[in-house]
């Protein structure tokens, strides 16, 4: 029997740095001093617009603040901060605030509302550059330090980013974006403990935020608790229904916790949300496989391939598949592309000599599977499955000192103390067989192939009441079996002459 691993071929657990976009909400504060009465009245107006949700009307007004008073800084950074955070017009903003900042250079508040822009924009040195200045300017403004933590953490720099957004907390304590940025570069350290504390800190203070939760969940799947992260991917949906990459990570989650209806459902989701996204087509085709849809599974493993012609998972899970079916040959080319595009792909080397094995390339079979140790020493299952092919092969030594080693590597699986007593009994150690046989009896009662070698041991050893009782167990629990049924048949009317 081939031994393999169950796993999903992409997991989403990766905390990456993410800073929520956003503008200032300290925008629209300040009050012009402006020399036309007409320019004041506009500017007034757009504020009060701001302030019941109309933008648009309070982009006109600002507008026509700026016709009246060119030089009216004030009104260009409203006018800024309302094009970029309400609307999206970050080049609009961009002009807007440059053009406030040439007019008074000192505005704090145009150089962080330019500093966000500009990272949304991409340009994370410019972001740094103002948010820097807007903090010589004005060093005790939270938002600014919170600013330019995000952009230094966009940038990499992620204990410079933790020393801003801890500034930015002890001067507003309140401020949930902080808290927000200030998880995520933690989860960027790999101190998710610390992670966690801060996104649930930001969801006290700003609870329907969906992010937060997607990072939360993030967090506590780098911790291990599955449990959590969904429960938090939920309340991320919930809030947030069109959020592709939750439905997408939702499904990695209830995928490893065994829901694969779950994980179906969430990943067709997703792609039906992002119908362009590679590794969500991958992991349904894996989802697909497991649950025995051999054809859709290929279906989406080839979709996958199509729109990421380069993953080299995608091609390995097409022929785990593809080898499921039957073609094995389609199965040798997806395991090869898969190695030609990532050559130490110990899996694909391991279902490769699994492949190669079925064709009867032992010699080629045996080459990949200790290839595949080589690359993952701690491999149990491509030690279990050279351990096979040795055995095949008649390296009766070989076979027992891999099988040895997977069970080093993997104390309690039933499958390898059968076949390591399977391989002793061939060497003549029938004692050490029966007791590898009990053993993965003991592990798993209704193990079939177990009970049934146990039966050879037990009659290689004389004991023939023994042997036709795991004979009759073995018939009992696999019923399509016939060698099991003949052997159980035969040696119950030898017991009877």
């Amino acid at each position: 029997m081939k031994l393999g691993v169950v796993g999903l071929a992409l997991l989403l657990f990766t905390t990456a740095w993410a800073g929520p976009p956003r503008l200032p909400e300290s925008a629209l504060r300040s009050t012009p001093q402006a020399k036309a009465d007409d320019a004041k009245a506009h500017f007034d107006r757009g504020v009060a617009l701001v302030g019941k949700g109309d933008l648009d009307g309070a982009i006109a007004e600002f507008r026509k603040a700026i016709r009246v008073e060119p030089d009216l800084a004030e009104a260009h950074y409203n006018l800024g901060i309302a094009l970029g955070r309400g609307k999206g017009d970050l080049d609009g903003a961009i002009t807007e605030l440059r053009q406030a900042i040439r007019l008074k250079p000192d505005y704090a508040e145009a150089h962080t509302g330019l500093g966000i822009a500009l990272g949304e924009k991409g340009d994370l040195d410019g972001a740094i550059a103002e948010s820097r200045e807007a903090i010589r300017l004005m060093p005790d403004d939270a938002e600014a330090h919170n600013n330019l933590g995000t952009a230094l953490g966009g940038k990499g720099d992620l204990d410079g980013a933790i020393t801003e957004l801890r500034q930015a907390i002890r001067l507003k304590p309140d401020l949930a974006e902080g808290h927000y940025n200030l998880g995520n570069a933690l989860g960027g350290k790999g101190d998710f403990d610390g992670a966690i504390a801060e996104f649930r800190k930001a969801i006290h203070l700003k609870p329907d935020i969906a992010e937060v939760h997607y990072d939360l969940g993030k967090a506590l799947g780098e911790k291990g608790d599955l449990d959590g992260a969904i429960a938090e991917w939920r309340e991320a949906v919930r809030l947030k229904p069109d959020y592709a990459e939750v439905h997408h990570n939702l499904g990695v989650a209830l995928a490893h916790k065994g829901d694969l209806d779950g994980a179906i459902a969430e990943y067709r989701e997703a792609i039906r949300l992002k119908p362009n996204d590679a590794a969500a087509h991958n992991n349904l085709s894996e989802a697909l496989r497991l649950k025995g849809a051999l054809d859709g599974a290929i279906a989406e493993s080839r979709q996958a391939i199509r729109l990421k012609p380069d993953d080299d998972a995608a091609h390995y899970n097409l022929g785990v598949a593809l080898a499921h079916k039957g073609d094995l040959d389609g199965a040798i080319a997806e395991y090869r592309e898969a190695i030609r595009l990532k050559p130490d792909y110990a899996e694909a080397h391991d279902y490769l000599g699994n492949a190669l094995e079925d064709k009867g390339n032992l010699d080629d079979a045996i080459g990949e599977h200790r290839t595949a140790v080589r690359l993952k020493p701690d491999y149990a299952e491509a030690h279990g499955n050279l351990g096979n092919a040795l055995q095949r092969k008649g390296d009766l030594d070989g076979a027992v000192a891999e099988f040895r080693e997977m069970l080093r590597l993997k104390r309690d699986d039933a499958l390898a103390h059968n076949s390591l007593g399977k391989a002793l009994y061939d060497k003549g150690d029938h004692d050490g067989a029966m007791a590898e046989l009990r053993e993965a009896i003991r592990l798993k009662s209704d193990y079939a192939p177990a009970h049934y070698n146990l039966g050879v041991a037990l009659y290689g050893k004389g004991n023939l009441d023994g042997a036709i009782a795991e004979f009759r167990q073995a018939s009992e629990l696999d019923p399509g079996n016939k060698q099991f049924r003949a052997s159980y048949e035969r040696l119950s009317k030898e017991s009877k002459k």
